[in-house]
């Protein structure tokens, strides 16, 4: 039996614990923070909106590995504890003009997904909202997840399957096959999966040095109440609207470089401002801000696979919810010495080693 060791309680740990726990491994994940985290603490995963929208405003080569792991999120949250904290109801876009609505359902059709333009009454049976747009397209696959209660729900199913989950075990440094904490207790694996987000230390880049790669990307997220019940998430220019299991959310701010977790007003003010310049009294009340520090990569794409000794399943940027279950699948595949496909091994870390090509 193999035994894994995993650094890394957000939303990527845990569903790598739990993909490695299904298919028959001994799995141990160690947390810095405590069990009940809340969205002014220092991790990403619970501080971030949980959007799970496959279809960005720029296609790339990875779209459709992002479809991928929507299609895992749909596919395997029935029945498991986290179930009701998961909705599949689609997304809005807000389109600046037809060419930018043409452009959507243009790039859905290249992924066999469908997206159709909004009349003004579609617009409002479709989202709940009684706001006047001059254009919006219905993008059908897009979700949202309520941080807590799939963060809480992750860790519930991975215990019932045997991963022993360590809170409060800040990782100093780790070798091929053990884990070193600040206290100096030692866990020892086959192999050891580094999910540190943004917060890594020298010796976890050390070890890993694909982790020396990963800058912070700060983020303001306000609740909101809103006027009437939105169903699908919305997207308009400068900001989202999501509607999770409790809360409605307005997101999300992008501050490259940025570790300080200080909630600036202006900041705030700004995501508001640019709802409301849509939705106007839609917005009946605006209520708490808080910062998450997402973990960015060179190039928006997380990297998952070896560096140095271990595996790592880092820099996730702004999709580390969406892409947690294909990274978990990834990651399984390499403890188990199952082939890599293509289009996962487009994810290595080796790719910001490569040398240009000669035009």
């Amino acid at each position: 039996m193999k035994s894994v060791v995993i650094v890394g309680g957000g939303v990527v740990g845990l569903f790598i614990a739990v993909r490695l726990a299904k298919a028959g491994a001994r799995v141990t994940l160690l947390e810095a923070e405590g069990e009940h985290a809340d969205v002014f603490g220092p991790g990403a995963s619970i501080a971030a909106a949980g959007m799970l929208a496959p279809l960005d405003e720029a296609v790339s080569a990875h779209t459709a590995l992002a479809f991928e792991s929507y299609d895992l999120w749909r596919h395997t949250h029935a029945g498991t504890p986290w179930a009701d904290g998961v909705r599949f109801d689609g997304g809005v876009v807000i389109a600046k003009d037809e060419v930018d609505a043409y452009g959507y359902e243009r790039a859905a059709s290249q992924y066999g997904r469908r997206a159709r333009t909004l009349s003004g009454s579609d617009f409002r049976r479709r989202t709940g909202l009684h706001t006047k747009v001059g254009g919006a397209v219905f993008l059908e696959d897009e979700g949202v997840a309520d941080p807590e209660r799939v963060l809480s729900g992750l860790a519930m199913e991975a215990r019932a399957l045997g991963v022993i989950i360590e809170y409060h075990q800040d990782v100093a440094n780790v070798t091929a096959t053990a884990a070193l904490t600040n206290e100096g207790r030692v866990y020892e694996a086959d192999l050891i999966v580094l999910s540190p987000g943004a917060w890594a230390t020298d010796k976890l880049k050390a070890a890993a040095p694909a982790l020396a790669r990963v800058t912070a990307g700060k983020g303001h997220l306000v609740s909101v109440t809103l006027a009437s019940e939105l169903k699908p998430n919305l997207h308009g220019a400068g900001f989202y609207i999501a509607r999770r299991r409790q809360d409605v959310v307005i997101g999300a701010t992008m501050e490259p470089g940025r570790y300080d977790r200080r909630v600036e007003r202006a900041k705030v003010d700004q995501l508001v401002a640019a709802a409301r310049l849509v939705l106007g009294d839609e917005i009946a009340d605006v209520g708490r801000a808080w910062t998450g520090i997402r973990p960015m990569s060179p190039d928006g794409w997380p990297m998952v696979g070896r560096s140095g000794e271990v595996l790592v399943a880092a820099g996730h940027s702004r999709n580390g919810w969406l892409l947690a279950p294909v990274t978990a699948e990834i990651i399984t595949a390499y403890v188990f010495g199952a082939d890599i496909p293509e289009r996962w091994a487009a994810l290595s870390p080796d790719r910001f080693n490569e040398k240009p090509k000669n035009p």
